[in-house]
């Protein structure tokens, strides 16, 4: 689970906003851990028979498991290829030579 949700947030490019938003929610885990827990069975309604909910909720109530996600999101991070410059960045690079060499 922790390797499916730090791709998730990595292949989306929100590791900085998760990254911050976990950090700051670290604390508030087991409480919103429990929150989930008291509306389940509304959720449940709304859900396919098969789905992970408590699961889920199980996993957020220990607050290592949010170290783990931090560390894999980070990991995935590193390891992934920087962003090439844009279509745009090298458009107007490429104008600014043009015009270097008109001069």
């Amino acid at each position: 689970m922790i390797d499916k949700i730090a791709s998730k947030i990595v292949e989306r490019r929100l590791s900085v906003p998760a990254v911050l938003f976990m950090e700051v929610l670290k604390p508030l885990n087991f409480f919103g851990a429990q929150t989930l827990n008291f509306f389940g069975p509304i959720i449940e309604a709304f859900l396919k028979k098969e789905n992970r909910y408590y699961d889920f909720t199980a996993f957020l109530e220990k607050r290592e498991n949010i170290e783990a996600i931090l560390q894999r999101v980070e990991e995935m991070e590193d390891a992934m290829p920087r962003k090439t410059p844009s279509k745009r960045s090298r458009k107007q690079k490429r104008n600014k030579d043009i015009t270097k060499v008109e001069d």
